[in-house]
């Protein structure tokens, strides 16, 4: 089974979150680290952000 990788537009439409939340998620070590695809090129995993969003919801 292959994991499957979000872009931008599909973690935004997947989160709800800008692309400035998450950067700031990220860096607070609050948000799934992306993945360096190739130059100018990012992905997160499917899985860690779907496990992610799941935790969010434990919380609320």
């Amino acid at each position: 089974m292959s994991k499957r990788i979000l872009n931008r537009k599909d973690l935004a439409l997947e989160t709800g979150l800008s692309r400035m939340t998450i950067e700031r998620l990220e860096r607070s070590g609050k948000f799934p680290r992306r993945l360096q695809l190739s130059t100018g090129r990012v992905g997160w995993l499917r899985e860690d952000v779907e496990e992610w969003l799941a935790s969010r919801k434990v919380g609320a």
